[in-house]
């Protein structure tokens, strides 16, 4: 006998947000696994190269190789919600280089942390490395000038273009 399906399918508004909230706690659960497993210096590494295989998929899903600073902002600003984030970009002009403040107000990854109550912050793991990411990569450079792990209100990126210093 076949068991009915319910009489309402479940608004696409809910089915996202328990994507998401399963998507950031699998994350965050790796990199606790790996730590446990391996210890805090393996264990975080392994995290970090299994980020690369990762990245290194969805840029070759990406068309349009490196990309400005510019562009990867505005495709920000469409994908970032799609993953449960709150966030505006603001684009200013400094000593004649182009320099983008991103202001993340909604993260879903530092929310599932404090869900799960842990104490490790998900900026130290996730946001610090995609950082060094962007600078290993030349891909830009970006600085954290706040986090809201650390209790601000925001976490505010300032972001340029890669250029050596």
């Amino acid at each position: 006998m076949r068991i009915p399906k319910p009489d309402k399918p479940i608004p696409v508004e809910d089915r996202l947000a328990k994507v998401i909230t399963q998507l950031t706690s699998d994350r965050i659960n790796l990199y606790l696994d790996l730590k446990k497993i391996l210890g805090e210096e393996k264990g975080g590494e392994l995290f970090k190269k299994l980020y690369d295989e990762g990245m290194k998929r969805v840029r070759k899903n990406l068309p349009g190789g490196k990309l400005p600073v510019g562009e990867l902002m505005k495709r920000e600003l469409i994908s970032f919600p799609v993953l449960g984030f709150e966030l505006h970009i603001d684009h200013e002009v400094e000593d004649g280089e182009d320099v983008y403040y991103e202001h993340l107000t909604k993260c879903p990854f530092l929310d599932m942390a404090k869900k799960m109550g842990i104490s490790d912050l998900p900026c130290d793991f996730i946001c610090s490395y995609d950082v060094e990411v962007a600078h290993r990569d030349k891909r830009g450079r970006w600085e954290i000038k706040s986090r809201m792990g650390d209790g601000k209100e925001e976490c505010l990126f300032r972001i340029r273009d890669w250029k050596e210093e």
